[in-house]
C-alpha cells in the first residue's frame, strides 16, 4: 500500500524515524568494528587455538545480532512507508503530494523540520516547500 504523507503527518513521525535511523547508523559502526576484530583475530598467532575459535564464534554471533537489529529498524521504516535515502546523513523521504504532484518530502538528521521536497520525475534537486504545503 502506498501512503501519501502530509507535512504534519511526516513531522509527527520524525522522532520515530530518527530513532530507527540512529539505530541503523550505530549498527553500521558496530558491524564494521566487529568485522575488523574478526579479521584481526584471524591474523593473530593463535595460542591456544580453541580460545580463538570461541572468541571468533562469539564475535560472529554478536555481528549477527547487530545486523538483525539494523534489518528490523529498516523493516519498520518500510512498514511506515518512509524511504531511507542516505544512511550516513540520516536522510529519508516521505511520499507526499504538492500542488497535485506526487513528490518526496525530504528530511535529514539535524533538521528541525521538513522544509523541502524533491520531484520524482525530472529535476530531483530539493526545492523549498511552498508555505501552503508546510501548513498542511
Amino acid at each position: 500500500m502506498f501512503k501519501l504523507f502530509t507535512v504534519t503527518e511526516a513531522t509527527r513521525l520524525l522522532p520515530v524515524i530518527e530513532r530507527h535511523v540512529g539505530l541503523m547508523q550505530r549498527a553500521r559502526r558496530e558491524a564494521a568494528e566487529l568485522k575488523q576484530r574478526i579479521a584481526d583475530l584471524a591474523e593473530r598467532p593463535q595460542t591456544p587455538r580453541t580460545s580463538a575459535k570461541v572468541e571468533a564464534f562469539n564475535l560472529m554471533r554478536e555481528l549477527e545480532f547487530v545486523v538483525h537489529e539494523a534489518q528490523e529498524a529498516k523493516a519498520e521504516l518500510d512498514r511506515l512507508g518512509v524511504e531511507l535515502t542516505d544512511l550516513e546523513h540520516g536522510a529519508v523521504a516521505f511520499p507526499a503530494s504538492v500542488g497535485g504532484e506526487v513528490v518526496a518530502l525530504t528530511w535529514s538528521q539535524g533538521q528541525a523540520s521538513i522544509t523541502h521536497y524533491r520531484r520524482l520525475a525530472g529535476d530531483a534537486a530539493p526545492q523549498l516547500l511552498p508555505a501552503r504545503a508546510r501548513e498542511a
